[in-house]
């Protein structure tokens, strides 16, 4: 999920209790263990959930935190077997339901991590965790209606949370609504204008939308946020190029490079630019180390060829164009197949 998918713990006045209260100390307990986990101190909260539990095995707010408290540490297993006792006792939990949902994601089952949100949801309508997740889990799974309703409602909850407007913009852009997706996300800027993701969407959108220089502004502001961000960075000479500026683009991409050396998409392009500027050694220097990486990526290989045809290794370009238009790796397979054919209607 977009951001990484939010656990939270949940205090016992939070409208979803159950009907009685946990035995003597037992609330308490779990409230002291609530502060030290969000102090960061896992130790400590640990003990007093285990208190907690010690003095009320029943305590639905004690096993849902630790359980929390497991999933954090990566032990899904463990957080689930909690979240359920938690539920048993109180079925309406709706922290409880979120973070069962959020864990059957951790392990690979969105869907049902999706139906255990809509749960949480109905339990309690302003859990905001829930719907953040379940907007963004939808999103995520290209169910762009639901995603786009759930950010709606969301909204009438909390009408200034920023959050909210970012899924809803993705959900309408990817809808093919650019203009009203571009008001939506500047929305989401303005109300947090210190988040690196929002400027790096919004730059994008405004690409789509062919406003190339907004474009390369909101995606500065993404980079003045977030320098070590590859993916605005990247986006950013997507832009650049499309305006011509070919100096400008090599030099976001070797900045990725710096960043982060094994960068493969970084490198591609890269060679590909010193392809269409006729610089066949970098371009084979830069499509040799993706290849020593990557082998089979098929990118890199149909643009080794060309490059090899240029430079009169045609023997060598065509068996690469050949194995690969065999392939069937997808759009390059097919461009490989157009190249060979082409090919072999020019005269003689």
């Amino acid at each position: 999920m977009e951001n990484g998918a939010t656990f939270s713990l949940t205090g016992e006045g939070n409208g979803n209790n159950r009907p009685s209260d946990p035995k003597p100390g037992s609330r308490e307990a779990s409230d002291r263990g609530a502060r030290k986990h969000l102090e960061g101190d896992a130790d400590a909260a640990r003990s007093e959930y285990l208190s907690a539990l010690e003095l009320d095995p029943d305590n639905p707010t004690a096993h849902n935190n630790l359980g929390f408290l497991l999933a954090q540490e990566g032990k899904l297993e463990e957080a689930i077997a909690h979240y359920e006792h938690a539920l048993k006792i109180d079925p309406q939990k709706s922290m409880a339901l979120a973070n069962m949902g959020i864990a059957r994601v951790a392990q690979g089952n969105d869907e049902e991590g999706v139906e255990w949100l809509r749960k949480a949801v109905e339990a309690d309508p302003n859990n905001l965790l829930a719907w953040d997740n379940l907007a963004r889990l939808l999103l995520k799974n290209q169910r762009l209606t639901e995603a786009e309703a759930a950010a709606r409602t969301a909204l009438e909850i909390s009408p200034h949370d920023g959050r909210f407007y970012l899924v809803l913009g993705l959900a309408v852009a990817a809808q093919q609504r650019l203009s009203e997706a571009v008001e939506v996300l500047r929305r989401a800027v303005q109300l947090e204008p210190d988040s690196a993701q929002g400027w790096e969407h919004l730059g994008v959108v405004l690409f789509l939308r062919r406003d190339l220089g907004s474009a390369a502004d909101a995606l500065r502001r993404a980079l003045a946020l977030a320098p070590a961000n590859a993916s605005a960075r990247h986006h950013l000479s997507n832009v650049l190029l499309a305006t011509g500026d070919q100096q400008g683009a090599q030099k976001e991409l070797e900045s990725i490079l710096a960043f982060e050396p094994a960068n493969v998409s970084a490198q591609l392009d890269l060679a590909v630019l010193s392809l269409s500027r006729g610089q066949w050694e970098a371009a084979l220097n830069r499509l040799d180390v993706v290849l020593h990486s990557d082998a089979d990526n098929p990118r890199a290989l149909f643009y080794r060829a060309i490059v090899l045809e240029q430079v009169d290794r045609k023997t060598e370009a065509d068996q690469i164009l050949h194995d690969l238009a065999g392939a069937n790796l997808g759009k390059y397979s097919e461009r490989a197949q157009q190249y060979l054919q082409e090919k072999s209607a020019r005269p003689s």
